[in-house]
């Protein structure tokens, strides 16, 4: 987990303490200038005194310039942790397994970048102000009070002493609340991200109702967490009122007793005024935290999750690849052999998952067995990620696709910069203008992971990024077979004319023929 008071988060934090203290200077000032113009009517002079008048009346607007300016870096503060944690669950989802990625829900996903980031910028840019302001405030309130009269601050202290008690029991209970809260909430986010794209064929089950009426009991019981959470937060921030009221009869009764002047009874009102702000922020704070506290055991489980390992360093010789495969683990296919010669082409008959795991591990997106997989006598996991990605390739419609033109889907991982005109003649070479360019429109936009295009479109993408890329190894999955005829025919004829080793995914007598025999052909 990044760390809140990381080195570029310590100043911010700086700024806002001090911000914070000349809101209690100001407030303290306030305070005794109060006095002076009450003494000042009471005395029953023609002119009120200029010095006070004019600290009463710049008071307020240090207090709230300063205030603005707390929360101004209060939020640069929490921003820059959100970043930070953006930032570590993307590079360790990247360093997950493919497998792994995929099993987790996408809705749950989503809620790590949405819902508790919001936790942990609450926290961050008003929770941690907040309590700095409190630790700052509280005590230097009471010290004014101390000033004025220790008879009122000894007034002061038992129900202060008691809303903070009760803000400090109430506040522990709340953590469970934003748990169970988090939990119903996020269950429905997820279950509501994943099937709204569902949502056109359920209804063609005639699922309609039914999942309306999960939702309805799903959210009745958010509802009541939400409630609970609530309820509790609310009472908690009403304490201070409490205190308010109490104190201020306190103050008025031991003034009267003690003979104290009508200035400094005014005084240490106009202070108890100030103190109710950071009180009810106290207040908050446990909710904030609460919150907080919940998003980040979350967040620390899913940066506890296993990764693939680091990439190896070495690189591939120059020429076709050779693999080798001895006695691999896959889904359905325990001990697997293969051995293809460099150039050569070689089918696999493996079942789908097995497959699609093979392909996982060649490619490095699942952990890499040491020793089992070898390129041209190197070990699979003592290869660099840069000789992975530049000479292996995919041709098939499992191929990634981010959102944007079509020109940024045909070049997209190549590292190729390549020049429209040349790219629509690319297109023409493979005889795939037809299927993905036909009207020569490269700006023409493609959703993410390429949803409106069609399997054969896919595959027709893929294989434009092999030829850009000229790999060494080229993999063709079994969704190869469901390619329009003129895709599949490009495809056979670009393999026909590449120099790479070519791994056919698919069954015995399946239709993607394999032009050469392997050297050595041994399925375990």
């Amino acid at each position: 987990m990044p760390r809140l008071l990381a080195p570029g988060r310590r100043a911010p934090l700086a700024r806002v303490t001090l911000l914070t203290l000349m809101q209690g200077l100001a407030a303290g000032a306030a305070a005794f200038a109060t006095r002076a113009l009450f003494e000042a009517l009471h005395a029953g002079g023609p002119d009120l005194p200029l010095v006070p008048v004019v600290v009463l009346s710049l008071s307020g607007l240090v207090i709230a310039s300063a205030r603005i300016a707390a929360q101004v870096q209060g939020e640069r503060l929490a921003q820059s942790y959100a970043l930070d944690l953006r930032a570590a669950l993307f590079e360790h989802a990247a360093g997950m397994a493919a497998s792994d990625v995929a099993a987790r829900r996408s809705g749950y996903s989503s809620l790590r970048f949405v819902g508790d980031m919001t936790a942990f910028r609450n926290w961050a840019g008003r929770g941690v102000p907040r309590l700095i302001a409190g630790a700052i405030l509280i005590p230097a309130t009471l010290a004014v009070l101390g000033l004025l009269s220790p008879a009122l601050l000894l007034a002061v202290l038992p129900p202060l002493g008691v809303a903070l008690l009760l803000i400090f029991v109430g506040g522990r209970r709340l953590a469970p609340l934003h748990r169970r809260l988090r939990a119903r909430r996020g269950r429905i986010a997820a279950e509501m991200t994943e099937r709204m794209a569902l949502a056109p064929d359920l209804d063609r089950l005639g699922r309609r109702n039914k999942e309306l009426h999960r939702l309805r009991r799903r959210s009745g019981q958010m509802i009541e967490a939400a409630l609970d959470r609530l309820r509790l937060a609310e009472a908690l921030t009403a304490v201070p009122e409490l205190m308010a009221g109490l104190t201020a009869a306190l103050i008025l009764l031991i003034g009267a007793r003690e003979g104290l002047g009508t200035g400094t009874i005014a005084a240490a009102l106009s202070a108890l005024g100030l103190l109710l702000a950071p009180m009810r922020n106290l207040a908050t704070v446990w909710n904030l935290h609460a919150g907080w506290r919940a998003a980040r055991e979350k967040c620390a489980a899913a940066l506890t999750r296993r990764q693939r390992g680091p990439y190896g360093t070495r690189g591939l010789p120059k020429g076709p690849v050779a693999l080798r495969i001895e006695a691999l683990e896959l889904p359905g296919a325990p001990a697997f052999s293969f051995r293809l010669a460099a150039g050569k082409a070689g089918r696999i008959a493996l079942g789908e998952r097995a497959e699609t795991a093979l392909f996982d591990i060649l490619l490095g997106r699942d952990p890499k067995p040491a020793g089992q997989v070898r390129m041209s006598g190197i070990p699979l996991d003592a290869l660099s990620r840069g000789a992975l990605r530049r000479n292996l390739c995919r041709i098939g419609a499992d191929v990634p696709i981010l959102q944007g033109s079509l020109r940024r889907a045909l070049t997209f991982g190549t590292g190729v910069s390549i020049e429209d005109a040349a790219l629509r003649d690319r297109l023409g070479q493979l005889r795939l203008k037809a299927v993905l360019c036909p009207d020569g429109d490269l700006d023409r936009r493609i959703t993410e992971g390429g949803r409106t295009l069609s399997l054969s479109e896919r595959t027709a993408v893929s294989l434009v990024r092999a030829s850009l890329c000229k790999p060494r190894l080229v993999l063709v999955g079994q969704d190869f077979a469901a390619a329009r005829p003129e895709v599949a025919e490009a495809v056979r004829h670009w393999i026909d004319a590449t120099p790479a080793t070519v791994l056919w995914g698919g069954a015995e007598g399946a239709e993607n023929p394999a032009p050469q025999p392997c050297c050595l052909h041994d399925c375990g």
